[in-house]
């Protein structure tokens, strides 16, 4: 029998070479068949919301009128504070106890909007990406109603929070650990460093997004989650990295931001839906038994 003559590792190496390409492109175009689908699906659900009939009933917000004077009390409210309570806690700034500043740096990190993101935006990924095809319809209805949810949580959160590092931008309120003594407010509008990024702060406004976005959504235990999301907030001021008026105005805006937010939802009859007086109240995810 004649001796198989041994291939030059060249050779070898081409063949593994033509393999592993075979192999990428299969799954390269298995990959975009899956893509090109998600896609679609996502269209789908867009197109899906755009179409929905609106209920006209209410409107989102408030009148020209009444529009001014919420906005004239909101504007006083932050001077008075400014004038007030920040005079106030800049001579009780160096009076912080230890523990209790310990205490409210591990509370503080509630108010990150990062994990609130993360944890939403995934659950909005997974829940897209579901192959709810399969299932009845249900429990579709549901698991629409939950992406629903989570889309609400993530896009409130996401979009508070960029408006309000604009104004932070635009403003330019130096923190307290940065005023000279004696002043309350020093502004250096687009400034764009961590010293003069006061007014309004981030975590009062994704604390008021998040805590009034859930009291929507879950209006019987309200008071507690929006009294979770005040103590949030007031962790910022007693860290001595923000002033009263700063987590006010972000708390404020905040839950505003979602309370009329919803009420576009409502407008489109998801999530939530108008009561007859002009209120919101949630919408079940799914008629019937959850599944």
């Amino acid at each position: 029998m004649d001796e198989q003559v041994p291939q030059h590792w060249s050779r070898i190496v081409a063949a593994d070479l033509r393999q592993a390409s075979r192999r990428a492109g299969e799954l390269t175009v298995v990959g975009g068949r899956l893509a090109g689908r998600w896609w679609r699906d996502v269209a789908a659900w867009f197109r899906f919301v755009h179409r929905r009939k609106t209920d006209t009933r209410h409107a989102i917000f408030p009148g020209a009128l009444r529009s001014a004077e919420i906005l004239a009390v909101f504007c006083s409210l932050v001077l008075g504070l400014v004038l007030i309570a920040d005079t106030l806690f800049l001579t009780l700034l160096n009076q912080r106890d230890a523990a209790t500043v310990a205490l409210f740096a591990h509370l503080t990190r509630l108010g990150d909007s990062a994990w609130i993101l993360y944890l939403t935006g995934t659950l909005v990924l997974a829940i897209s990406l579901y192959p709810a095809r399969r299932l009845k319809r249900q429990r579709r209805v549901w698991m629409h109603g939950l992406l629903l949810v989570a889309y609400y949580l993530f896009t409130t959160v996401a979009f508070s929070g960029l408006i309000t590092n604009l104004v932070k931008n635009l403003i330019g309120r130096a923190r307290p650990q940065f005023v000279p003594e004696g002043m309350v407010w020093l502004s250096r509008p687009f400034a764009d460093n961590y010293a003069f990024a006061g007014f309004p702060s981030g975590h009062a406004t994704t604390a008021g997004a998040f805590c009034v976005a859930l009291a929507l959504l879950v209006p019987r235990l309200r008071v507690f989650i929006v009294l979770a999301g005040i103590w949030i907030a007031v962790s910022r001021p007693v860290l001595g990295v923000h002033f009263p008026s700063d987590i006010f105005a972000g708390f404020v805006f905040g839950g505003a931001f979602s309370y009329f937010y919803a009420r576009s939802f409502a407008r489109k009859r998801l999530l939530f839906a108008f009561r007859a007086d002009g209120g919101l109240e949630p919408r079940p995810l799914a008629r019937g038994r959850r599944p």
